[in-house]
């Protein structure tokens, strides 16, 4: 029989749902769809989740409407137990066959990989229909979108984005039988809530559904509602010349999600508001009222704005008037922060943030601006500076955080996010450098994982100064990540810090760093909780290291192998990772990871400590003795000289090596130990019976784990099975 396919429609209706909700649901749906069908062995010809503010839509194109029938093999109990001793088969085994629908006729004997013997058969599992699958997975996954709010409604104790109002579910012209939030599958859909006024249509099978909903208002496909958009602000600017559609690919996927019928018009406000900086402007435009800022021929800003109407064209000239209106009070509620913001000098703001409480029990926000103010000139002398302090760093660190406290950024309002920006330009209109305003901007980039790093070393040096004070007085304090929770952002904190060490390659010490940065609070705790929180935080940044260098491409081994010997300074770590990355897979460098991993086995509780290890480096290059003087010479085989004499010779290639900073070049002569390493385990036997050689031999490996290690964990990298004593 040919096989069957029809597409499968299920909409989910609710009330308005969040924009930033959908593209959750969309990425949720699509992924958990495609992987039920994958693990089902249902074919189809596509996948689609399309989703507006009131609904959700799958559609699965030429889906396999039942999964095909299969045959397994089953093993039963053992032919000892199956049969007697005249063959006949046991109540175990009619049992086997009565539970599975066998004829123990048609029963064979199967082994398993122990060698041990069963009875088997092959018995015909019959396949499910599709409608039946997706009746029963696909409200469970709709359970499981990840949206960041759910809620209860009614007397279920269902929880959801927003109360479920219709479910359509169809596989060709059929309903298929589906319950999800104690509303019960059909049909019937619902138009545009203004332009058909919710009127509840029939979808008649789902190839007619998307043109169902657009003769009822609802474009459902957000790709055809973004390039309505797009198109219809193309159109309008056509008829506007000299004026540009300032593109924001965030605020246009917003858009496009808050929107079952997208009519873009444009409208317009007073120049008199061009007093206020753009930025303020385009905040005003896109945080509260979701519009787009229109740019003018010369770079600035026309005083236009476009925006979209969830709706068609009828009476737009009062819809334009209407966020005109409201604009209008954004704009002048900006304007006011503006003036009275200026009445009070940088200075005067700065004096202010001794009433606002950073941390409770950790001071004022002026106390934390003195701790980056004195730490900042410290970083800069301690590998991220070059030349003298700079004097516009100096003065912008002491006011660095006057806008918190001014009308235009306080209190939560949407220009809090100009942060910087705004501390900028009053600086400016307070007579200020260029240098210094450029700091106060600058200095809280990167604001997310893609912003941009700061753009000059002074700027990027108060941002280091700052997000180290947040990490050490937000663990002194208990604020600690644990799971989703990071109140206070350090993770975030954390890799920009790492981003601004890896762009200034500034060679620091990571340790010494935080303890510095700890150091600022000796005044409000112990000394012991300040050593914890140091140890603690430098495990912490040691991990976001980890997942930076793992990010950029080098495989996870290679960096556990060089991190911990080299983690304290992250440009050396990303250095040495990088060197070692071209040797995992070369024969040689194999044969040493294999010696290495030997050497670890042989001497178990014996391996030299990181602190040993420096003093391990002196006495290769002062000739090779044991750490009580024993005398490597003596030791009577060959293999063991030989490796000896070339350890040896290595010692001081690969100090020098290290030294110049050609760290390939140190990979490239311990993999030439590989083969000697080789052939010592190949021909010398460590565990001998004389103890006095025993222990020699011991010492010898122990002194050659003790360099290596002081270079990285070979054995991470090329991991082999655990060895047997030699």
């Amino acid at each position: 029989m040919a096989e069957t396919k029809r597409s499968f429609l299920c909409e989910v209706g609710t009330d308005e749902l969040p924009a930033r909700f959908l593209p959750i649901e969309r990425e949720h749906v699509s992924r958990g769809v495609i992987k039920l069908l994958a693990e089902a062995g249902l074919t189809h010809d596509g996948v689609r989740v399309m989703a507006t503010p009131r609904r959700l839509a799958v559609m699965i194109d030429r889906l396999q409407t039942r999964q095909d029938d299969r045959e397994i093999e089953i093993k039963g109990p053992p032919l000892q137990v199956a049969y007697d001793t005249e063959g006949r088969p046991t109540k175990a085994a009619e049992g086997f066959a009565r539970k599975n629908g066998v004829d123990l006729a048609n029963a064979y004997e199967v082994a398993d990989e122990k060698g041990g013997r069963f009875i088997g058969a092959r018995i015909s599992i019959a396949g499910r229909s599709a409608e039946d699958i997706l009746g029963e997975e696909l409200p469970l996954l709709l359970l499981a979108v990840p949206f960041p709010k759910t809620m209860r409604w009614g007397t279920s104790d269902l929880e959801y984005a927003r109360p479920v109002q219709w479910l359509v579910a169809l596989l060709g012209e059929d309903i298929v039988p589906m319950e999800f939030a104690g509303v019960i599958s059909g049909r019937a859909t619902r138009g545009h809530r203004t332009l058909a006024d919710s009127v509840e249509v029939d979808v008649a099978e789902p190839g007619v559904y998307a043109d169902v909903l657009r003769a009822h208002g609802v474009i459902v496909d957000q790709v055809e509602r973004r390039s309505m958009i797009v198109a219809g602000i193309t159109e309008i600017l056509a008829g506007a010349p000299g004026s540009f559609w300032r593109e924001d690919e965030e605020l246009l996927d917003e858009v496009v999600d808050l929107c079952e019928h997208p009519t873009p018009f444009l409208g317009s406000y007073d120049e008199s508001f061009f007093e206020l900086p753009a930025e303020v402007i385009v905040t005003a435009l896109k945080a509260h009222q979701r519009y787009f800022a229109v740019g003018s021929a010369e770079g600035g800003l026309k005083p236009s704005f476009l925006a979209c109407r969830d709706g068609d064209g009828h009476a737009l000239d009062n819809v334009r008037r209407g966020n005109e209106r409201v604009l209008r009070a954004r704009l002048s509620d900006a304007l006011f922060y503006w003036e009275f913001d200026q009445k009070k000098s940088p200075d005067e703001h700065t004096s202010d943030l001794a009433q606002v409480t950073w941390l409770e029990g950790y001071g004022s926000v002026k106390d934390k601006l003195g701790r980056v103010a004195a730490l900042a000139p410290w970083l800069w002398e301690h590998g991220f500076g070059e030349g003298d302090y700079p004097a516009a760093l100096k003065r912008a660190a002491s006011i660095a955080k006057f806008d918190m406290v001014t009308e235009m950024i306080k209190d939560g309002k949407e220009f809090t996010k100009l942060e910087g920006v705004i501390a900028a330009r009053y600086a400016a209109r307070a007579g200020e450098s260029p240098a210094v305003c450029m700091i106060l901007e600058e200095y809280h980039r990167p604001r997310s994982a893609a912003d941009d790093l700061p753009a000059d070393r002074a700027s990027a040096v108060l941002s280091v100064a700052d997000r180290l004070d947040t990490m050490a007085g937000c663990w002194l304090a208990g604020f600690v990540p644990t799971g989703a929770k990071d109140p206070y952002a350090l993770r975030r904190h954390t890799l920009s810090v790492l981003r601004i060490i890896e762009n200034l390659q500034a060679r620091v010490e990571m340790g010494t760093m935080l303890e510095q940065a700890l150091g600022g609070f000796a005044d409000r705790t112990d000394k012991d909780a300040l050593g914890a929180a140091r140890r603690e935080l430098l495990d912490f940044v040691t991990t976001r290291l980890d997942g930076l260098l793992v990010a950029k491409g080098l495989a996870p081994e290679v960096v556990r192998a060089t991190l911990p010997v080299h983690g304290g300074d992250p440009v050396d770590a990303a250095a040495w990772a990088e060197a070692l990355e071209g040797f995992r897979t070369e024969e040689d460098f194999l044969k040493l990871a294999r010696g290495v991993k030997r050497c670890q086995n042989i001497l178990e509780g014996d391996l030299l400590a990181s602190e040993g290890l420096p003093s391990c480096r002196d006495r290769w290059l002062a000739g090779g003795r044991g750490p009580d003087g024993q005398d490597l010479s003596e030791l009577p085989e060959p293999a063991e000289q030989a490796l000896l004499s070339a350890v040896s010779k290595a010692a001081p290639n690969l100090a020098r090596a290290e030294e110049q900073g050609d760290y390939s070049v140190v990979f490239r002569i311990l993999s030439g130990l590989g083969p000697l390493i080789d052939g010592f385990f190949d021909s010398v036997r460590v565990n001998v019976e004389d103890d006095e050689l025993r222990d020699l031999r011991k010492v010898f490996l122990g002194e050659i784990q003790g360099l290596f290690a002081s270079y990285a964990d070979i054995s991470v990298v090329a991991p082999v099975e655990n060895l047997s004593s030699s």
